[in-house]
């Protein structure tokens, strides 16, 4: 599938280089600590207790083996796309779970891919520069399951995206949305606002255009697998991701 594509320090390019993006993304990760050393990511969804995001990394752990436990459940071989893999972290996870299913991570980080096909090294594990709106042809009826670990925020239309992936998936393939949010109008219009005025502070103000608030009518046809607990006890004393788990399944022939 990948293999006519240029092949550089271990990362496929299957579309141009938007550089202007991969430059301004990784400064805002710098500055906001999220641009973790080697040594680090080799031990995500782990982290020290030190790193400003500890917390953060704790509901993820939950996410993340959550849904390592139902992929362990899948008794086919299975190929997996990873969108938005970032520094590979949870690519490398899915590819630890069995060495018969085949993982592509990814993403238009740059930095964060090269990172990632450096610290990662696994037969059944590829990484991959890509626009998937200017790859079609590429990756028609390739994969069994498409996730998007907290990534389906860097796409402005949702029915697009979903309508993309669709395309991506062989019969019965399946589509996975992880820790990542979805509004009503209402929460929406002030999640906006915060996320104008946090980009602000942060020094780049330009960051929040690449930044999308999906509704949760948007989902309305997906199953849920996992839905927050509401009650105060479990808020506060058993901690685990504030959202849902989305999942649809590709079953009609295209």
């Amino acid at each position: 599938m990948l293999s006519k594509f240029e092949y550089i320090n271990k990362v496929y390019y299957l579309s141009p280089i938007d550089i202007n993006f991969s430059n301004t993304y990784i400064s805002v990760r710098d500055k906001e600590k999220r641009y973790l050393k080697d040594e680090d990511v080799l031990q995500l969804p782990y982290i020290s207790k030190s790193n400003p995001h500890f917390k953060e990394w704790q509901l993820r752990q939950k996410s993340s083996e959550r849904f390592i436990s139902y992929l362990k459940n899948k008794k086919e071989d299975l190929t997996i796309l990873d969108i938005g893999c970032g520094n590979g972290w949870f690519s490398n996870l899915l590819a630890e779970t069995s060495t018969k299913n085949n993982i592509i991570g990814l993403d238009i980080n740059l930095d964060e891919l090269e990172q990632a096909s450096r610290i990662f090294n696994k037969k059944n594990l590829r990484f991959a520069y890509g626009d998937i709106f200017k790859i079609s042809s590429v990756f028609k009826n390739q994969f069994n399951l498409i996730i998007l670990n907290a990534s389906v925020q860097y796409f402005p239309d949702f029915n697009k995206l979903m309508s993309q992936l669709n395309y991506f998936l062989k019969l019965n393939g399946e589509i996975h949305i992880i820790d990542s949010p979805f509004y009503s109008n209402h929460e929406r219009t002030k999640a906006k606002e915060r996320t104008k005025e946090y980009y602000t502070k942060l020094g780049f103000p330009e960051m929040a255009l690449n930044y999308f608030h999906h509704l949760k009518t948007d989902v309305i046809n997906f199953r849920v697998l996992y839905k927050p607990k509401t009650s105060i006890f479990r808020k506060k004393f058993k901690k685990d991701s504030p959202f849902s788990w989305y999942s649809y399944k590709q079953n009609s022939a295209k």
